[in-house]
């Protein structure tokens, strides 16, 4: 059995994170850092806090979980907030994420 526990980083790796996921093809994957903001289309939104500002791949639970199409997919939110898209608010979650 191949379990894979990896630290998403809300997606700051997407384009090379992805594919690899999609190759590898973990009986289990477990991911940190995941953000999930299905009121949005959008690819990437904004972080912002004070002075640190952060992409964030909008649905990375969502892209993950298109690439694992045979695995069941379960979001555990440890928080939510906004995210930006410009100035405006997107509802957001952030949390752990199984397949």
């Amino acid at each position: 059995m191949k379990i894979m526990c990896l630290n998403g980083w809300g997606g700051k790796l997407h384009e090379q994170l992805v594919p690899y996921i999609a190759l590898s093809v973990p009986d289990v994957l477990c991911l940190q850092e995941v953000v999930h903001s299905p009121a949005s289309d959008k690819d990437w939104l904004t972080y912002r806090d004070g002075d640190h500002i952060l992409p964030q791949r909008a649905n990375f639970f969502r892209d993950v979980s298109r690439a694992l199409p045979d695995h069941t997919a379960t979001f555990c939110p440890a928080a939510q907030g906004v995210l930006w898209d410009a100035d405006q608010p997107i509802p957001s979650q952030w949390g752990l994420a199984t397949f």
